[in-house]
């Protein structure tokens, strides 16, 4: 199965993972809402008269069984969520080994794109790459995320993110959450690349359109390769699957959040998970 039919699935399945829980909540809501009513009709049968208190009895007995129809059916989205959650896990794992076997041939492709730019910017890549190669195994680790993003994305999205990870006890490197009055900002950008285990990279259109989204790109992508494991985290901001391609086809054929899908909070929840299981 190829990249693309692979990531097509994940989604696929995140999308039906999403919808049963929605199922399941509003049968829960259901349960909740007769569980009620049975209340209320019995606490109103000391004062009915008999035919009255008859005709309660009655829907109390519809509502019991409506309930254990809901309770039935919850059971059984229980195990439909379940089932989809291993499919997705086995979907993850298959990606994951696809992109291990293509990353050096990904990795020459967007370095050959990257050449091909203006020579500031190549300039940029280069003292990246030299920077986290000389001191990657000299540094001690200190933050559990990098947060790569562009500014105009700070304030619908990243600052709420940043502030959501750091609820859920993780040590982020955020600009707004680490820089101080005279600090260097490539100096402070190198130190976070290198002393951070994870790199959440926030693609937008504005992140395109920038050298230090890129110049933090390329220092986490030195990283996924000298470590050989996962680095990089991906997360879709306003962007298309396509805009991905033509960007980086390796960030598009890795496993990513989209914002659209999810809340910041789950957002945040989601990349904790997989942060605190490495």
């Amino acid at each position: 199965m190829s990249l693309s039919s692979i990531q097509h699935n994940t989604e696929r399945t995140q999308r039906e993972i999403k919808s049963l829980q929605r199922k399941r909540s509003d049968t829960s809501q259901k349960i909740a809402s007769n569980s009620k009513k049975i209340v209320d009709l019995k606490n109103s049968l000391r004062t009915s008269n008999v035919s009255s208190a008859q005709n309660k009895l009655r829907q109390i007995n519809s509502l019991e069984k409506d309930i254990a129809k809901l309770q039935a059916n919850n059971a059984k989205l229980d195990a439909d969520i379940a089932k989809k959650t291993e499919t997705l896990y086995q979907y993850q794992n298959a990606l994951t080994k696809e992109q291990q076997l293509e990353q050096n041939k990904a990795l020459k492709n967007l370095e050959r794109r990257q050449a091909a730019k203006l020579a500031p910017q190549a300039e940029i890549m280069a003292d990246a790459r030299a920077r986290v190669s000389e001191s990657a195994t000299m540094v001690p680790v200190e933050y559990d995320v990098f947060i790569s993003h562009a500014s105009e994305d700070k304030d619908d999205l990243v600052r709420p993110l940043a502030e959501e990870l750091v609820k859920l006890d993780l040590k982020v490197w955020y600009d707004e959450l680490t820089l101080k009055v005279g600090d260097s900002l490539r100096r402070s950008i190198d130190n976070g690349l290198l002393k951070s285990r994870f790199g959440i990279v926030v693609l937008s259109p504005s992140f395109y359109a920038k050298n230090w989204p890129e110049y933090e790109l390329n220092g986490l992508v030195q990283q996924e390769m000298k470590s050989g494991g996962k680095v990089i985290l991906p997360l879709w901001h306003k962007v298309s699957k396509s805009e991905v391609q033509n960007y980086s086809p390796p960030l598009a054929d890795k496993v990513a959040l989209n914002s659209t899908m999810y809340t910041i909070p789950e957002l945040a929840s989601e990349f904790a998970s997989v942060i605190k299981d490495v």
